[in-house]
């Protein structure tokens, strides 16, 4: 079993006591769609075990957490079509390392006032059920260079 920290809310969804939307998990990461997200498709991506700081993670679950955000970042950008994908490791909310893949329609949508208007509303659950269904999909069909599969639509 991973360290973990009770007080931790992502420590909570990673032990499975919390419940999320789940797009991508293994042994040491899991990837979910934010319940107050910045646009639509907007995923998570923690490592199980408690870490409190970005720059403190061993090397290897560093670089397995930016490859897994990488490979989300190709899949929110064939489902939702945005200009950009943004990445975003901030963590004052929840003290444990996160890093926020977002589809990006405009430069406003990565302001301090669109974090506040995210948090004053979320989706039905209706929508992240099926925004993480689509998204897990589409991650199942990439191949595993990370390039979309020939014919690629999910």
């Amino acid at each position: 079993m991973q360290p973990r920290d009770t007080s931790c809310l992502f420590c909570a969804i990673a032990a499975g006591h919390v419940p999320c939307h789940a797009v991508y998990e293994d042994e040491h990461l899991l990837a979910f769609l934010d319940h107050r997200p910045l646009n639509p498709g907007h995923v998570l991506v923690v490592p199980k075990r408690h870490e409190p700081d970005f720059h403190r993670l061993a090397s290897a679950l560093y670089g397995a957490l930016m490859q897994l955000a990488h490979r989300l970042g190709k899949c929110l950008a064939h489902l939702y079509q945005p200009p950009k994908v943004g990445l975003f490791v901030i963590g004052f909310h929840v003290p444990h390392v996160h890093v926020h893949v977002v589809p990006l329609y405009a430069m406003a949508d990565m302001t301090a006032e669109a974090f506040e208007r995210a948090q004053r509303t979320s989706p039905g659950v209706a929508v992240l059920v099926d925004s993480a269904a689509q998204i897990r999909h589409a991650l199942a069909v990439m191949e595993d260079d990370d390039t979309p599969a020939s014919g690629w639509h999910a």
